[in-house]
């Protein structure tokens, strides 16, 4: 009887390359700084001014916010990194 011959072990077989090629990803090259958005997403923030750059999920900047709050509230921002 052959391995693949069985319906199991071929969908396990296969189960097993698609999670090997998936660990081929390699996450985007953020600063150490950076910090994710929280979800959800802000609805208000405050006022106060301690700027940050927002970037996006590949590590692009999206532009310079007032605050991190105000930078993860924006559409496509998923990261803040202070500026200094």
């Amino acid at each position: 009887m052959s391995l693949f011959s069985r319906p199991a072990h071929t969908l396990a077989l296969l189960m097993l390359a698609t999670v090997a090629t998936g660990c081929g990803h390699t996450p985007p090259a953020l600063p150490d700084n950076a910090r994710a958005c929280p979800e959800p997403r802000p609805q208000m923030c405050t006022m106060d001014y301690r700027p940050v750059i927002g970037l996006d999920k590949n590590g692009e900047p999206m532009g310079e916010y007032s605050n991190a709050c105000s930078g993860c509230a924006k559409e496509g921002v998923a990261y803040t990194v202070p500026v200094k």
